[in-house]
């Protein structure tokens, strides 16, 4: 869990999840999914980030579908845990995983048809804030999966790719 943008303390921000799913075979490359709240209807997903003022509640998807089998899915996040604190303050979100664990529904849908239940994640620790952590949803994907419009993906992958560069220096 982040804040999108990066507001200070704990004011209003796009709360953004990151997901990555283990490889299932050897030689695979794990799978990320980057979520954040946004609108609600498939147009605003894709066009509007949505500041919120607290962790719980909210529901957070991605901005664009994924790709499988010729079928566009979307996923949805909501975090089921009731984060205790003023706004949207990360050390109020470490402070509740510190003392227990937080609770988030995934669900799916396919196209335009209604989200059904996926997984419930449970968190149990937090990632120190020194560790580099790069996720890239572009080039992390499940065997089958793309996002989707392709043309959008490539301009992805090229954002994605020149910041690596810019954190490796380069």
């Amino acid at each position: 869990m982040s804040k999108a943008v990066g507001t200070p303390g704990a004011l209003p921000d796009a709360v953004g999840f990151a997901l990555r799913l283990p490889p299932q075979h050897s030689g695979e490359k794990p799978w990320d999914a980057l979520l954040v709240t946004a609108g609600s209807n498939p147009l605003a997903r894709i066009v509007a980030l949505r500041p919120v003022g607290s962790w719980s509640g909210h529901t957070m998807t991605n901005l664009m579908p994924l790709q499988y089998q010729g079928h566009n899915w979307w996923l949805r996040a909501r975090i089921a845990t009731d984060i205790a604190g003023p706004g949207l303050s990360v050390d109020n979100f470490r402070n509740c995983l510190e003392s227990g664990e937080i609770e988030v529904t995934l669900d799916q849908a396919c196209g335009t048809g209604g989200f059904t239940s996926l997984v419930r994640i449970t968190l149990t620790e937090a990632i120190p804030p020194d560790s580099d952590v790069s996720f890239d949803p572009v080039l992390n994907t499940a065997p089958g999966v793309k996002l989707f419009p392709g043309w959008l993906a490539d301009l992805r992958a090229s954002a994605y790719a020149r910041s690596r560069d810019g954190r490796d220096g380069g």
